[in-house]
């Protein structure tokens, strides 16, 4: 293995002997070597070697120093492992060959992601946690960054600064468990299952990051070995799944107090719940041109789970959402926002400022005693039990409320869409919750399935 100290030393003798030196560092068998020239007149150049019909074969990565634009030891290991692999992934492996007919757009933007690495004052334990935020939202789940974000501040970088501004290969298991240790006995067990879930995560994909190509530049350079948060005991006990569901007479209730008033968040409940309990957050960062009038439907974006690209979750409008979405683009029109729900500085509401609308809400229905104390997060449960109990089948409540939708099954062979099937459910739902008449569910979905040959 190479360092520095080596590195200087035999600088100093190849001016001394005013010929050029090489040095290598073997990748192991098949896997390259990262190797320096050094010139007579001391100046080093890194390069990636490998091996191609019996031949070397050198790829230039760039000098030796610690100036701007010159590549450090730890900057110039992490391009290698960026180089071997991509030379994995080129036909034939010649990958001279193919840096030279990349196009200079490539190129450009490949030594940019380098330059980022190579840049960098150190590799903290802090900006891994947020190279893993930045790659959550790069694949379009906000919300899971902004929680990283959250959580990382508040646990790691003010409770821990020692540990944040360490270089993140130096943090151990024991200090791990220190952090997560001081979150369970704030009595926050289930935020520490949630933190250490996110940091384990992120020195994943770090590692991973060294033999992925399409892993995030920013991920590259930690030089991590092990992952320390892997080797932590898991917090299952914490875990602990609600089940509360508010009965016919309180969602009745809750109904009545929400009509007695337009505020956003109160708009934003009711439509969740006419349309068949969809999550707030998706809700909220609709914009206008997700809402397509002619054709009555409403598209949202929904990322949940491991998805590569959001899911296209696309509702059918019952007449009441109809008309509050019409409403909505006007609001959205006049406040020149893109964002069916807007708020400050061109961004869209968000579930906290929902939460907190509820809250006197609750209060007030548990004082008069229309319902025991419940949460924005049981409307969603709420609206499924009650669409079970209204017979709606359970493969039209999953397209519904886009969940358990992630199976080979779904994500490559069913493509059909199942608008007419969540028309049919959510006219029936909007029926019963509005007191309209209300059609025989259970009829509908016999009849749907018979239509379709599967009675």
């Amino acid at each position: 293995m190479l360092t520095d100290p080596t590195i200087r030393a035999e600088i100093k003798a190849a001016q001394v002997a005013g010929v050029p030196r090489w040095l290598h560092e073997s990748r192991g068998r098949g896997a390259g070597a990262l190797s320096l020239k050094i010139s007579p007149a001391g100046r080093g150049s890194w390069y990636f070697r490998y091996s191609r019909d019996r031949k070397h074969q050198y790829v230039p990565i760039g000098s030796y120093g610690s100036e701007d634009g010159a590549f450090s030891l730890r900057a110039a290991r992490a391009e290698c492992t960026r180089l071997d692999a991509l030379r994995s992934t080129v036909p034939g492996g010649d990958l001279r060959g193919h840096l030279v007919v990349a196009a200079a757009v490539e190129d450009a933007a490949h030594r940019q992601a380098v330059a980022e690495v190579a840049s960098a004052p150190d590799r903290t334990l802090a900006s891994l946690l947020g190279a893993y935020a930045d790659a959550l939202e790069s694949r379009g789940k906000i919300d899971s960054a902004t929680d990283v974000r959250r959580l990382v501040k508040l646990h790691v970088v003010d409770a821990f600064p020692a540990y944040a501004a360490a270089p993140a290969a130096e943090f151990t298991r024991r200090q791990a468990v220190e952090v997560l240790r001081r979150v369970v006995e704030a009595g926050k067990g289930r935020t520490a299952g949630k933190l250490r879930a996110y940091m384990r995560a992120a020195f994943a994909m770090a590692l991973r990051a060294e033999s992925d190509p399409a892993a995030p530049a920013k991920m590259l350079g930690f030089e991590l070995e092990t992952n320390p948060v892997a080797d932590t005991a898991a917090l299952p006990q914490f875990n602990r799944t609600r089940d509360r569901a508010l009965s016919e007479a309180e969602l009745r209730a809750l109904w009545r107090r929400l009509n007695t008033t337009d505020t956003p968040s109160s708009i934003v409940i009711r439509l969740s719940l006419l349309l068949g309990g969809q999550r707030f957050n998706q809700l909220l960062r609709a914009k206008v041109s997700d809402f397509d009038a002619d054709a009555q439907t409403l598209t949202l974006a929904d990322p949940k789970g491991r998805r590569a690209t959001p899911r296209a979750h696309v509702l059918p409008l019952p007449q009441a959402a109809l008309q509050m979405l019409a409403a909505r683009v006007i609001v959205a029109q006049d406040l020149a926002s893109d964002h069916l729900f807007p708020a400050a500085r061109g961004s869209s509401m968000t579930t906290t400022t929902v939460s907190k609308y509820l809250q006197p809400v609750r209060a007030a229905m548990v004082q008069a005693g229309e319902a025991r104390d419940f949460t924005l997060a049981d409307l969603r449960r709420t609206c499924e039990t009650m669409l079970a109990a209204l017979g709606i089948s359970k493969d039209t409540r999953a397209q519904l409320q886009s969940h358990g939708l992630g199976g080979v099954q779904a994500r490559h062979y069913d493509r059909y869409d199942y608008l007419a099937e969540k028309r049919a459910a959510l006219t029936a739902w909007g029926g019963w919750l509005t007191r309209a008449p209300q059609p025989n569910v259970v009829l509908i979905e016999r009849k749907r399935r018979a239509e379709r040959g599967c009675a």
